[in-house]
């Protein structure tokens, strides 16, 4: 099996994230990662690919995003040199600086070789589909990267205290996926870019379901021009993560939606342990052999990933 979305935050990214642009870093792992590769194998999980997830190095000063994107990247680069083929890495990039991210981008592809780049949903209040992107995108595309789409944190306004329902990461995080997916492919950015394989966290978060919500309310209201394109059929053409749910009806409902063929294995971990999760998703009824198979290592084997 191949996991692609997995974490991992030990005390020197914190530290150094805080040290040099006061960014919060949550929540913080153990540095060991012997028990986690050991676990690994054992549960037949051959790859997990770990990425910073909404620890984006983000931040209105370029020089502090650079240097924060490359201390993570350097830091999982060690991490997969000394786990070999255990590990790999979705490299940061030091948003919304696209010259800086383009340079960061290539260093994680050509030097590090990692799995692809990982990018939040946002980056400081900028949507995917803003135009001072195009260059990172153009890069991109070029070389047919992968590109993983990951919620950078929604606050719960409403709770008090320590936050005590955590509504952003449960439900705030899902609702980012929801709209960074959409404006993706309505703006046309899929279209423009399209040698790029998107792969969007928590299974696009409620597109599955909402997405005949945004199609009628849009004819009703004769916004022709955002439906023209079809960006139903470009949704299809994008890969989604499995960490939105354990709940057997709701990863079904998707995959009747949008294909079976468009799901790839992501755990989350170690918020759960990797096998564990990979198992919900055998149990999901009606995929067949085939399907599950896709799910766990095939499809995402043929993006190149742990290739």
């Amino acid at each position: 099996m191949i996991d692609i979305h997995a974490h991992w935050f030990p005390p020197a990214l914190t530290k150094e994230f805080t040290r040099v642009g006061n960014l919060k870093v949550w929540p913080e792992h153990r540095p060991e990662l012997a028990g986690r590769a050991e676990e690994l194998a054992a549960d037949g999980v051959r790859l997990q690919v770990v990425g910073l997830g909404h620890n984006q190095p983000y931040h209105t000063d370029s020089a502090v995003s650079v240097h924060c994107a490359r201390f993570a990247n350097d830091l999982y680069a060690t991490m997969a040199a000394d786990f070999p083929g255990r590990f790999s890495a979705f490299g940061a990039v030091p948003l919304p600086h696209p010259e800086h991210a383009v340079a960061e981008a290539v260093r994680c592809l050509d030097e590090h070789r990692f799995a692809g780049i990982g990018i939040g949903t946002t980056a400081l209040g900028r949507s995917l589909d803003d135009p001072a992107f195009a260059e990172l995108w153009a890069e991109l595309d070029r070389r047919r990267a992968v590109v993983f789409v990951h919620p950078v944190g929604t606050p719960d306004t409403f709770s008090t205290g320590l936050d005590a329902f955590m509504m952003g990461p449960k439900y705030g995080g899902p609702m980012e996926a929801t709209l960074a997916t959409t404006r993706l492919v309505v703006s046309g950015v899929t279209r423009r870019y399209p040698n790029i394989r998107w792969i969007i966290a928590t299974m696009g978060g409620s597109i599955g379901y909402l997405w005949r919500r945004f199609e009628e309310i849009t004819e009703t209201l004769h916004q022709d021009e955002w439906l023209a394109t079809n960006p139903r059929q470009e949704l299809k053409k994008l890969y989604y993560d499995t960490t939105l749910t354990d709940d057997p009806a709701a990863i079904k409902l998707f995959a009747d939606s949008f294909g079976a063929d468009r799901l790839v294995l992501g755990t989350d971990a170690p918020r759960v342990r990797a096998g564990d999760w990979a198992d919900r998703i055998k149990a999901v009824p009606g995929l067949d052999d085939h399907q599950l198979r896709a799910v766990l290592n095939d499809t995402a084997a043929s993006l190149g990933i742990g290739a």
